[in-house]
């Protein structure tokens, strides 16, 4: 038997973003970067990793930057992973759902996402947990904990029998994201904006099948500026999950950030005789039975620097390089400078040179660097930071 055929996706980027431009400025918060990488690019990505090979990506007609980036990176992106990104484009508000009802395919099924939905989601378990209840729309849904800001009563009878001060309620959502049959897509009106909820309740009163796929992945709304800072600590947390696809990288690179308090030791590369470039030293994983953690040494030794504390995993990251089509994995090990015996500072390097970790940009003159590496680094500091300030260790990651 043949292997069921992979539906495409669509991306919801219709909003007006109004609640992140308030915090954020002009950018929609489809080009809002998370741990360097824009939400657009994140999800482009994760169904790239599920072998999604059609990807729609609905986005209003005023939105000249997102269509921009779309038409550029965007596009080129999903080329490299072998996938067609097509644009759709509201010429006016459509709704949570609306677009889904214009998407023309020769799947049956599609699923939809929303772009400020991060989550680790097993998409393909979804699409094959649709298939096999062969319901007309399947929804997403976990469990989310919120508490309550007031005390809670239980009464009987006129009297209170229990109370409990701010419970925390768990509650099942939806995720925001779908897989539509062909029906449900119909049922959507095509003159007017329409919603999810809509769409449930009139498919419901129809009398037709809804599923519900129960997941317990990590997941985050960023809906607004204050959600950025939170959803880079998901992320972080779970970089396994967010961060790697599930098949393997054809290359893997091991990169050693040795840092002296808000820091990062630099290498100096001489590319001419007018320009001196720094860059994070980095090495590749060639050997057969090498490991990213002994790469790292190798890489503490190779510095010279004799007192530098033990490498621990920071993060690891699959970057897709849009120019060659070739997956990088990437393995982000942190290093912190120790006083040796007698108090002596760490030895130098004349090859060295030292950054503040806040300064540095991708792209800017006079260094070279991966961009999510750097946000990677931003954000680890700015966690050492708040929690001196609240005289917490923070807990490391161990390779």
């Amino acid at each position: 038997m043949d292997p069921p055929v992979v539906p495409p996706a669509l991306i919801m980027a219709g909003g007006r973003s109004s609640r992140m431009r308030a915090g954020l400025g002009k950018r929609h918060k489809a080009l809002v970067n998370v741990l360097g990488v824009s939400m657009l690019e994140r999800n482009i990505l994760t169904l790239l990793s599920h072998n999604i090979r059609e990807i729609f990506l609905a986005v209003g007609a005023v939105e000249r930057s997102l269509l921009a980036f779309a038409r550029g990176r965007g596009q080129r992106i999903a080329r490299a992973g072998g996938a067609d990104l097509k644009l759709f484009i509201e010429k006016f508000p459509l709704g949570t759902i609306g677009a889904a009802r214009a998407i023309q395919s020769a799947s049956d099924d599609l699923l939809v996402v929303n772009v400020d939905n991060l989550t680790s989601l097993d998409l393909t378990a979804l699409l094959d947990h649709h298939r096999a209840t062969q319901a007309v729309l399947t929804i997403a849904t976990h469990i989310e904990p919120f508490q309550i800001p007031f005390g809670q009563v239980s009464i009987k009878d006129g009297e209170i029998i229990d109370y409990r001060e701010k419970p925390v309620m768990r509650v099942p959502l939806c995720s925001g994201t779908y897989v539509l049959s062909q029906t449900a897509r119909l049922s959507i009106p095509s003159d007017r904006s329409f919603g999810a909820p809509e769409l449930v309740q009139m498919l419901l009163h129809a009398k037709h099948k809804v599923s519900a796929f129960f997941h317990s992945s990590p997941w985050i709304d960023v809906n607004e500026s204050s959600a950025v800072e939170k959803a880079e600590e998901l992320i972080m947390g779970n970089f396994e999950a967010f961060e790697l696809w599930r098949q393997p990288a054809a290359l893997e690179i091991s990169t050693l950030c040795v840092l002296k308090k808000r820091r990062v030791a630099l290498l100096r590369v001489q590319a001419h005789p007018a320009s001196v470039v720094a860059r994070l030293p980095a090495e590749n994983v060639l050997l057969q039975n090498d490991t990213p953690l002994q790469s790292a040494y190798r890489l503490r030794y190779n510095m010279g620097l004799l007192q530098v504390g033990k490498p621990f995993l920071l993060a690891s990251f699959d970057e897709l390089d849009p120019r060659d089509a070739k997956r990088t994995r990437h393995h982000i090990f942190v290093a912190e400078t120790v006083r040796g015996l007698g108090g002596k500072r760490p030895s130098r390097c004349s090859g060295l040179a030292w950054a503040f970790i806040a300064d540095l940009v991708t792209g800017s003159a006079g260094f070279n660097g991966n961009p999510r590496t750097i946000a990677y680094l931003q954000r680890y500091v700015a966690k050492q930071d708040s929690h001196s300030l609240s005289h917490r260790r923070p807990p490391l990651r161990r390779g």
